[in-house]
């Protein structure tokens, strides 16, 4: 472990501690997480003056905090404040009183630098290069269009989940249609006149508590049945939906809806209109939950300070499998073998004519090549069981959620009928021909990870080739063969049902064959 860091995010509706604990291998993991719904924007007056209420609020929290931070023993706090303390116009003798209190000094977040946090969550921990991102806060709207993952336009709109709850909810009746219609024009009156993301046609990436909340509320009604909201994606009329079901329901029955955060029963309409218009003239595709959002984005952008070759924004997927083998002590060197020989094995039989992979095919080929059986860390009987179950469940940045369960498809191939089990719960997810697809390459990952049973890495190149009829798979070696050509002769039957030929296994000693031609 290299440091463990105290986050603290001190929002208009809550304020959070996380607390991240920073391994070896630069990943991250949270070891703390603690939501207060203070609602410090309700303490802020008409002339934008915070009372004394409010601020002894915010201290008794922050006390709390670095409380538990000492506790866990964090190496720094890093205190971050948003809209409604950046708004206030007390707002040093609201940093004194904190500082007095606690010793701590709280860094206001500026309205560029918070759209710019939300977006360097999304490019570190998704592979989407090109969006428009959304995180509304209680206070604030923070959206930034991005292309190839850099800031096109972004601006920070003054209203939030709270404040808009506030202006046109007074009667705390979110089923109010007037209401509603009063909301909807207001916020799209403020994007028009703020329209640098008119008609860019992109995925709308949401981060932030209310986004999170319609992603899950809209899992618990669908039954959906993939764990995780990272890169969960939803359409426009799955987000209408949502909206349908909020603005008739009252804030009562609210609190008791399967998904929904109580807290945020009597604030959460107002959220879904700003999303809805949002997507409306973006032109979006769709509608994407991001799990990281603003304090990750304060966290990568502390740690490629401390670190700057922590994070590839390119290579996302890249890094999380690389990273996921060295949070479980899974060799890597064992991986990269196995993933050198499915490549090998993949471009013989693409020479040969039988197998033409895209790109992206080829990428999650050698990502499950490289995972394979990562689950026999649990137990080696049940590795099949086990790897498919940690992928899937896992959120693993830079996969889309169709991706991760393709991921763990691969990985865990074992047999054709644990393959229908595990595809079965997806069901309508893959057509025949890619159901088809991701058996082959499951059956080509099985048949190279025997080219590597002793662990030794002696194959060296591949090929194929024809000789009186018969169809020869040739693998030059150097070093000791062991329990290789027994395994492959027990694997090669996935080969054959991928090109519905036999094929005869042949192992070549690379320099004695060099000697004889």
């Amino acid at each position: 472990m290299k440091e463990r860091i105290g986050l603290i995010d001190i929002g208009s509706n809550s304020i959070r501690l996380v607390v991240f604990q920073i391994e070896n291998n630069l990943s991250f993991k949270e070891i703390q997480n603690i939501k207060m719904p203070a609602r410090i924007y309700q303490y802020i007056d008409d002339d934008n003056v915070m009372s004394q209420e409010g601020i002894d609020v915010l201290v008794h929290v922050m006390k709390a905090f670095a409380k538990e931070s000492e506790i866990l023993k964090a190496d720094c706090i890093i205190p971050k404040a948003t809209a409604a303390i950046r708004q206030s116009k007390n707002q040093q003798e609201i940093l004194q009183a904190v500082k007095v209190a606690t010793d701590i000094s709280i860094d206001i977040v500026p309205e560029e630098m918070e759209a710019f946090y939300g977006f360097n969550a999304i490019i570190h921990s998704m592979a989407y290069r090109d969006g428009v991102s959304v995180d509304i806060g209680g206070g604030s709207t923070e959206i930034t269009y991005f292309k190839d993952k850099k800031i096109v336009a972004s601006h920070s709109f003054d209203f939030g989940a709270v404040s808009l709850t506030e202006k046109f909810f007074k009667k705390g009746d979110n089923t109010d249609k007037k209401a509603l219609e009063k909301t909807r024009e207001f916020v799209r009156k403020a994007f028009k006149d703020n329209d640098f993301m008119k008609g860019v046609d992109l995925p709308v990436i949401a981060i932030g508590g209310s986004a999170r909340n319609v992603a899950r509320v809209h899992q618990m009604e669908n039954d959906y049945t993939l764990a995780g909201l990272h890169n969960y994606e939803m359409s426009l009329e799955d987000v209408d939906q949502v909206f349908d079901l909020f603005s008739s329901t009252s804030v009562k029955d609210l609190k008791k809806l399967d998904g929904l955060s109580s807290e945020r029963a009597d604030i959460i309409t107002p959220a879904v209109i700003v999303f809805q218009e949002l997507l409306a003239i973006v032109e979006a595709p769709n509608f994407i939950f991001s799990q990281r959002g603003l304090r990750e984005g304060i966290l990568y952008e502390y740690m490629e300070n401390k670190y700057p070759d922590a994070f590839d924004i390119d290579h996302v997927a890249n890094q999380t499998v690389e990273r996921l083998t060295g949070a479980y002590n899974f060799s890597m060197s064992d991986g990269a073998q196995r993933m050198m020989n499915a490549k090998k094995v993949y471009n013989a039989l693409h020479e040969a004519g039988y197998l033409d992979y895209n790109e992206h095919e080829l990428e999650l080929l050698a990502f499950g090549a490289y995972l394979y059986y990562i689950g026999d860390i649990i137990e080696p009987g049940n590795a099949s069981q086990h790897t498919y179950y940690m992928l899937s469940n896992s959120n693993l940045n830079g996969f889309t959620h169709k991706e991760r369960v393709a991921l763990s498809i691969l990985a865990s191939y074992k047999n054709r009928t644990l393959f229908k089990d595990y595809l079965h719960n997806f069901g309508d997810w893959f057509s025949d021909k890619n159901s088809d697809l991701l058996q082959a390459m499951g059956g080509l990952i099985k048949f190279s990870e025997c080219l590597n049973d002793s662990h030794s890495n002696i194959v060296k190149t591949i090929d194929i080739v024809k000789k009186n009829d018969q169809l020869i798979l040739r693998i030059f070696y150097t070093g000791t063969l062991i329990s290789e050509i027994h395994r492959s002769e027990s694997q090669k039957k996935h080969v054959e049902r991928i090109i519905d030929e036999d094929i005869t296994v042949e192992f070549i000693n690379q320099a004695s064959y060099k000697q004889i031609i």
